[in-house]
């Protein structure tokens, strides 16, 4: 059980004197969660029809948003043509085709997209290309990053004619991200560099940095209230040279910090509203190995990290921001395969382990089992390939735990995600039935929480109006 996770449990054991009815005027955590997908492959690879259904299925289990993927490069045309205005989304040479048709699927289902860009075209990466660069990887040009990232603001601001229904506009998307998994060679080229003394040092965030800067004022200068989040970066580095940037040093570097967390020379300090990381893991309660790697009990460190970039005015603008979490999953399928029971288990323990670190946003990957695919990501839907749901459906929409509070027999840490807001039941599983032992006011968001005496070895579920979660099991 995670570090925060312990000291969360030892202040609710405050909370044990409460009456049976708890009152969730305030919780130690958000009180809400948003819950989203990113899905490639279900949402955008395949027809209107079935990108509509998938997106319907999304909104049915509660997600209220979703992460589509931007490829750039696909956008924009393979060369430039003569006239190519890269900041006109009307200009000849793009295709917003595909694009639309997801933007237009998903706000007709009721979600809010999140437009995550990344992969240069050819024309926009830096000279001398080596021969086994990852495509579109390779130095970005901030210059034409900026210029895509107008386009696509202005493209989907509410007020861009839709080529396809006359009369009518694209829908409106405030929400922006600039790339994915920066400190990852497959995403972003070179990750580190020599110096003339021999040093190693990393080069990908100060890279990246000027990415998102010249990828927030553009879309800032089309539309002032839209939310850029920084991309996401992955948990696990490598050592100095050898291939990923070790998450917290990519970090430090990205907010000109150094390894103490003091300022050093930051002449264009980085520009987001929010700061995002994809903490996978063995599972939801085990921490990273090396000390600059942030699994998902981890995230503390992270914060430290945000909380002296915003002490030194190392980020921009000034007021304090979020960290969201846009990529979590556990597979039933692949090398390391889990059951769907502890799949379910996961999704619901994850979020709880999200929740106390403070995540109120938070993305499954993905929503089907991608077709196709053998490795990692094989099994990591909450629906089979073929459309039949798994048991985490179910925890996706309804997640709740009963864990136990370390070193105390006799009492249980109480938490969930409600569909709706009002009275939860907690039930015991009593022969062939169930009986409640307690209820709970969830917040406005849901969210419910307590630690009450409660014997750990009790079978437990919550339930409200309904919708039933799953019951309770203990992963070990």
């Amino acid at each position: 059980m995670g570090r925060h996770l312990r000291v969360l449990a030892a202040s609710a054991m405050l909370m044990l004197t409460l009456s049976a009815t708890a009152r969730a005027t305030s919780v130690p955590g958000p009180s809400s969660m948003s819950t989203g997908f990113d899905d490639f492959s279900a949402f955008q690879q395949v027809s209107p029809s079935a990108g509509a259904l998938w997106f319907s299925r999304a909104r049915a289990l509660g997600a209220r948003t979703v992460r589509l993927t931007v490829y750039w490069s696909s956008v924009a045309p393979h060369t430039r043509p003569p006239g190519f205005q890269a900041s006109n989304p009307g200009t000849a040479g793009y295709d917003w085709s595909s694009l639309d048709e997801a933007v237009r699927n998903a706000t007709a289902a009721g979600m809010n997209p999140v437009l995550m860009v990344l992969e240069a075209p050819t024309w926009a990466e830096g000279p001398q290309i080596p021969g086994n660069a990852t495509e579109g990887a390779w130095e970005p040009s901030p210059q034409a990053f900026a210029a895509f990232g107008h386009a696509l603001a202005l493209r989907y601001s509410g007020r861009f004619a839709d080529p396809l229904h006359r009369g009518r506009e694209l829908p409106l998307v405030s929400y922006f991200q600039a790339w994915n998994e920066p400190n990852s060679p497959d995403y972003l080229e070179p990750q580190w560099v020599q110096e003339p003394n021999g040093s190693i040092v990393p080069q990908g965030a100060d890279s990246y940095r000027s990415l998102l800067n010249a990828f927030y004022a553009a879309v800032k200068a089309v539309q002032p209230a839209a939310f850029v989040l920084a991309a996401g970066t992955l948990p696990y580095g490598d050592p100095p040279g050898v291939n990923r940037t070790p998450p917290l040093v990519f970090l430090r570097e990205m907010f000109c910090l150094t390894s103490t967390l003091q300022p050093k020379a930051c002449p264009d300090p980085p520009h987001l509203d929010a700061l995002d990381h994809h903490p996978y893991g063995i599972g939801p309660t085990v921490k990273a190995r090396r000390p600059d790697d942030v699994a998902l009990p981890d995230l503390d460190k992270i914060w430290q990290v945000l909380h002296a970039a915003e002490r030194t005015h190392h980020v921009l603008p000034a007021g304090p921001k979020s960290l969201w979490v846009t990529e979590i999953d556990w597979s039933t399928g692949g090398p390391a395969p889990v059951t769907q029971a502890v799949q379910a288990a996961y999704l619901s323990e994850g979020f709880y382990e999200l929740w106390s670190q403070n995540i109120s946003h938070v993305y499954w990957f993905q929503l089907r089992d991608p077709p196709g695919a053998t490795n990692s990501f094989a099994g990591v839907g909450l629906y089979f390939g073929n459309g039949v749901a798994k048991l985490a459906t179910a925890a996706f929409r309804f997640p709740f735990v009963a864990l136990p509070v370390p070193h105390n027999k006799r009492s249980v840490i109480l938490w969930g995600k409600a569909p709706v807001a009002g009275t939860v039941a907690i039930q015991e599983r009593v022969g062939p039935g169930w009986r409640t032992v307690r209820t709970m006011a969830t917040t406005a968001g849901g969210i419910f929480y307590a630690v009450p005496r409660l014997s750990p070895r009790l079978q437990l579920r919550a339930r409200i109006g309904t919708f039933t979660s799953l019951p309770w099991i203990n992963t070990g």
